[in-house]
């Protein structure tokens, strides 16, 4: 039978294809992964949650409500595991499906990111606050919120013009006083990339 490891990878191949490709999914193919991933998720690793999780989203396929708590339910357990890119994975995932994270699993993805906040790189911040937008947190833990405006401020020079807008703009929208030093930083970053940014990231 198909173990967690062959579900991932047949799952993540199918998610790194052009969605138009997938027009014509065998949803019943899909269904039957999802069957397979729920009944052996108490073997996924961090990293097969994520790339699980993160694949269905990519292909907007939807998530069946079996597998969806049975995965927040293994990340929580295993999110001590966690490395930065799962952490921003999962949480990016979750948000794009329009999914209401598990409380327990919201806060053990936020003690994960404070603890590791020192590898994040610009795209997992960015990411990470982008979707706790979505999800309409605002609120978040305080102290991710000063670690990961300190590591943005540090990796400043290294973010995408997507980047420098998603994080502001979710900021924003949460109503996040943002450091000041984090403010001149990305400002500083914009100027550099300006002729870089598109019409929507620059409005």
């Amino acid at each position: 039978e198909l173990q967690a490891r062959g579900v991932v990878n047949i799952i993540h191949s199918m998610g790194k294809l052009h969605w138009s490709v997938w027009k014509g999914i065998d949803v019943q193919l899909v269904g039957d992964l999802q069957e397979r991933a729920t009944a052996t998720a108490g073997d996924f690793d961090p990293q097969g949650i994520a790339n699980l999780v993160h694949s269905i989203a990519k292909m907007g396929i939807g998530m069946d409500a079996a597998l969806l708590e049975a995965m927040q339910g293994r990340a929580t357990v295993r999110a001590g595991d966690f490395k930065p890119q799962d952490v921003s994975s999962v949480m990016w995932a979750l948000a794009k499906m329009g999914v209401k994270m598990d409380e327990q699993l919201l806060e053990a993805m936020q003690q994960r990111a404070r603890a590791a906040v020192g590898h994040f790189k610009p795209q997992e911040v960015s990411n990470l606050f982008w979707a706790l937008e979505k999800m309409g947190i605002k609120t978040p833990d305080s102290a991710l919120l000063e670690a990961m405006q300190e590591r943005a401020r540090e990796t400043a020079r290294d973010f995408e013009p997507q980047g420098v807008s998603n994080l502001l703009q979710a900021f924003a929208k949460m109503g996040v006083t943002v450091n000041g030093d984090l403010l001149e930083a990305m400002q500083r970053q914009a100027r550099v990339r300006a002729g870089d940014f598109r019409a929507q990231g620059v409005a």
